[in-house]
C-alpha cells in the first residue's frame, strides 16, 4: 500500500498481502477468490460494485479509521449497505453459530454438571439474541432509510440521529465471556477446544469492532450529509447548536474524558469495551469539531454538563 492508500489501479492481491483480514472485507462486497493479477477496478467492474466505495472502505479500515482517507468523490450508499448487510449475515448465519458449537463442545468436555453448561450457553445465546435484534433493526429500518435518502426522499419523523442515540456497540459482551472463561473456567488440564473458542471470540470481537467503526465513522456521517443536503434543498433550517447532538452515552464518555479518566477506566465504569469508548470519543470529536481535552472541558462547562467544582482538581 502506498502512503496515499490503495487505488482502483492497485492489484487485489496487494490488498490481501497487506492484511489477510481483508479476506472478510472482500467477501462482504460479494467477491470470491481467484482474481489472479486483476486490479481492484477490474474486479469491481466484473461484480458491478462501485469501485470508489470499495476503495474508500478499504482505505478507511487500513488507515486506522481515519476519515480523511475516504475518497472525496463520494460513495454509493447502496454499496455500503450491501457491505454492512453481508457482514450481518456472516455474523448471524456463520460466525456466531460456529462459536456456539465449539463452545458447547468445549464446556461439555470439562463440565459434568449440567447447570454450569446451561449458564454459559445462556450467556452466549442472550448475547446472540441481542446482536440479532440490533442487526434486524438496521436491516429493516436504518438501511432502507439511507437508501431512500440517496434517492432524494426523506422519511418524515425519522433521522439517523434516532439510530445513533440507540446504537450501542455490540462487541463488549464478547469480551465479558472471554474474561469469564479465562479467569474462572475450572479446567484441570489443557482444553484445546476451549483455547480454540477463545481465539474465535477474540477474532469475532475484533471483527465486530471493525464493523462498528465503519457504521459509526463512515456510514452515519455520510447519511448525516445526505440529510443536510435534502434539508437545504427543502429550505429547512438546520440548527447550528451541537449540544443536543451528543447521545446520552457520548455525554457520559465526555464527562469521563474531562475528569481525566483513561479509556480503560471509562470503559470499566460504563461496562463497555475500550474499543467502544474509542469509537464514542471519535464521534464526539467529529460532532463537536473539538479535539483537545481543554476544549471539551470548556464545552462541557458552557453546556452545563459538569460544574467547575466537579473538575476543579483536574483543571488546577
Amino acid at each position: 500500500m502506498t502512503k496515499s492508500g490503495f487505488s482502483p489501479s492497485s492489484k487485489m492481491l496487494e490488498l490481501l498481502k497487506e492484511d489477510s483480514s481483508f479476506l472478510l472485507t472482500i467477501t462482504r462486497f460479494g467477491f470470491s477468490l481467484g482474481f489472479g493479477e486483476k486490479t481492484i477496478r477490474e474486479v469491481c467492474l466484473e461484480k458491478k460494485i462501485d469501485v470508489n466505495t470499495f476503495v474508500s472502505v478499504v482505505n478507511f479500515i487500513s488507515s486506522g479509521y481515519n476519515v480523511s482517507s475516504i475518497s472525496p468523490e463520494g460513495i454509493s450508499i447502496d454499496t455500503v449497505v450491501l457491505y454492512l448487510k453481508n457482514a450481518h449475515e456472516f455474523f448471524m448465519k456463520f460466525k456466531l453459530p460456529l462459536i456456539r458449537n465449539k463452545l458447547l463442545d468445549a464446556i461439555t468436555e470439562s463440565f459434568q454438571e449440567e447447570p454450569y453448561k446451561k449458564m454459559i450457553l445462556k450467556f452466549f445465546e442472550d448475547y446472540v439474541n441481542e446482536v440479532r435484534k440490533h442487526m434486524d433493526y438496521e436491516n429493516k429500518t436504518v438501511f432502507p432509510y439511507a437508501q431512500q435518502l440517496a434517492k432524494g426522499h426523506k422519511e418524515p419523523g425519522y433521522s439517523i440521529s434516532v439510530f445513533e442515540k440507540n446504537h450501542e456497540n455490540i462487541d463488549s459482551k464478547l469480551s465479558d465471556l472471554k474474561n469469564i472463561l479465562i479467569r474462572y473456567f475450572p479446567a484441570y488440564e489443557p482444553n484445546y477446544l476451549l483455547n480454540e473458542v477463545l481465539f474465535d471470540l477474540s477474532a469475532c470481537e475484533k471483527d465486530l469492532e471493525r464493523h462498528n467503526m465503519v457504521e459509526d465513522l463512515l456510514f452515519v456521517p455520510y447519511v448525516e450529509n445526505l440529510e443536510r443536503r435534502i434539508s437545504t434543498k427543502e429550505g429547512v433550517v438546520i440548527s447550528g447548536d451541537k449540544a443536543d447532538s451528543l447521545t446520552d452515552r457520548e455525554i457520559e464518555v465526555l464527562i469521563g474524558v474531562i475528569k481525566g479518566l483513561t479509556n480503560k477506566d471509562i470503559a470499566s465504569n460504563l461496562f463497555l469495551s475500550t474499543h467502544t469508548i474509542i469509537s464514542h470519543r471519535r464521534n464526539i470529536a467529529r460532532k463537536l469539531e473539538i479535539h483537545s481535552t481543554a476544549g471539551l472541558t470548556i464545552y462541557a462547562i458552557v453546556n452545563k454538563l459538569v460544574s467547575i467544582e466537579e473538575i476543579k482538581s483536574v483543571i488546577e
